[in-house]
């Protein structure tokens, strides 16, 4: 009896120290096409596969479970070979495995957060009309230039990629005209002045001062000049393509007109103001869209208001441009 006691010890003995032993030390399980290492808190899988081979590494918990996503994992498929690893291994023969954290994670970060409106630029301007019943015919020669010549940044995130950005600009615009764009005082009545397109048909009302034109020679071309001091204020975020940088900025672009004349040009030579006293909104908000490549940019803009006051005048249009420019 005591001998049979005696061995049971012992052999509670040898478990215990090669169970201690499987934990510690390197553990290989082989079948098929498949291994698998164990080694401390962590497991290899190696598979074969018909395109290639599969290494995956999972970490063991407390409870002798396996993770279900592998913080290792590499491929080599169909001649192409990718890895994906939230901390680096480094392999010794034999098997000693050691774990080096790794701070690098693919994110995306700038060294400085830059607004990117056009520090000079050029564009094609028209008139849009806002319902079926108002039809400007403008010609293509219709251009804008301008500068956003003060460029600030109001507030950005830590990865310089997302901010808010405000600018402070002038331009002068030119809508060239296939009619006239004029005003008629309404003699011996107290109706304000009307502001309309003459396109000389019959039935319509002559501008005031058109028709002491007519007497300086044939006209060769109208148009609608106009100076504006411009505000945006966008959000912009920041991305590269390859190892340049690029840009959008999305937001609303406040207006002020001044200085809208009415002209034509004489075929003889001269010009002549057709009205300088147009009744036009001098203040516009507009919807503006910037899109940079290093330093070369693309930019749209639409009126949000009506360009003309509504009480003096039946025409409906909002403006409308599309340019290029560079910053600097």
């Amino acid at each position: 009896m005591k001998r049979l006691v005696l061995i049971s010890m012992l052999m509670a003995f040898a478990v215990t120290v090669f169970s201690q032993e499987i934990k510690n030390d390197t553990v290989v399980i082989a079948g098929g096409d498949k291994v698998e290492v164990l080694i401390n808190n962590n497991k290899v899988k190696i598979v074969d596969t018909f395109n290639g081979l599969k290494i995956n590494v999972y970490s063991v918990n407390e409870n002798g479970e396996f993770e279900k996503n592998p913080y290792y994992e590499s491929r080599y498929e169909n001649n192409v070979a990718s890895k994906t690893e939230t901390r680096n291994v480094t392999i010794n023969i034999p098997i000693n495995p050691t774990f080096i954290k790794d701070d690098r994670s693919p994110r995306l970060n700038f060294r400085s957060f830059e607004p990117i409106y056009p520090t000079i630029y050029y564009a094609y301007s028209t008139l849009v009309g806002t319902n079926h019943l108002t039809l400007v015919r403008q010609k293509p020669s219709s251009f804008e230039w301008g500068s956003y010549f003060s460029q600030i940044k109001l507030c950005k995130n830590k990865k310089n990629t997302f901010g808010l950005t405000a600018a402070f600009g002038i331009s002068n615009t030119y809508n060239h005209l296939d009619c006239f764009l004029g005003t008629y005082s309404h003699p011996g009545s107290n109706s304000p002045n009307s502001t309309y397109f003459y396109y000389g048909n019959d039935g319509e009302v002559v501008p005031d001062g058109f028709e002491n034109i007519i007497d300086k020679g044939d006209i060769k071309k109208s148009y609608l000049r106009y100076w504006s001091l411009r505000l945006p204020v966008n959000a912009q975020l920041q991305w590269r393509i390859g190892g340049n940088k690029m840009a959008f900025s999305f937001g609303p672009e406040f207006e002020w007109r001044f200085e809208m004349k009415s002209k034509v040009k004489l075929e003889k030579g001269g010009k002549y103001t057709v009205s300088d006293n147009l009744a036009y909104n001098p203040f516009g908000v507009n919807a503006l869209a910037v899109l940079s490549f290093k330093d070369f940019v693309i930019f749209g803009r639409a009126g949000l208001t009506q360009f003309f006051n509504q009480k003096y005048s039946t025409e409906s249009l909002v403006p409308v441009n599309l340019g290029i420019g560079f910053s600097f």
